[in-house]
């Protein structure tokens, strides 16, 4: 009887090891800064990568969704130099052709980022590990179309 409740102690000693508090995604740690660095080198990364996703479907233009920080303006300035032009909501309503609605996204974690970019038409993730020297892509590029 002393075998079995020796062994039922050891066996709870285990399991109760493997319920450690380590690191997880609903702590209450505030997000990890991402550098300007980081965020230029992503958003030139997932500008380009939604070009070649549009393919001859290039808009004329883009409206980003409202989102705070400098990874919609890294975003808008990448876009730009591929030629889109990007408008405002009140810039959309006096152009002719309506604007693709453009939704730009990145959750940090420890040292990578996960990134999404989408249009009614398509979406594209991927994650990037970041530094302060700017940012490697971590997964492949996923792309998803909505028709």
């Amino acid at each position: 009887m002393q075998a079995h409740a020796a062994a039922a102690i050891f066996a709870c000693v285990l399991v109760s090891g493997c319920q450690g508090g380590g690191p997880s995604l609903t702590s209450d740690e505030a997000p990890k800064a991402i550098s300007m660095r980081a965020e230029t080198a992503i958003a030139g990364d997932m500008a380009s990568r939604f070009v070649e996703a549009m393919g001859s479907e290039k808009p004329r233009s883009v409206s980003l969704s409202p989102a705070a920080g400098q990874s919609a303006e890294a975003l808008e300035n990448a876009l730009r130099l591929f030629g889109y032009a990007v408008v405002g909501k009140d810039e959309q309503a006096l152009t002719k052709t309506p604007a693709v609605q453009v939704t730009y996204g990145a959750t940090a974690f420890e040292d990578v980022v996960l990134v999404h970019l989408s249009t009614p038409a398509l979406t594209l993730t991927r994650a990037y590990r970041t530094s302060a020297e700017g940012a490697q892509p971590a997964t492949p590029l996923a792309v998803s179309r909505h028709r």
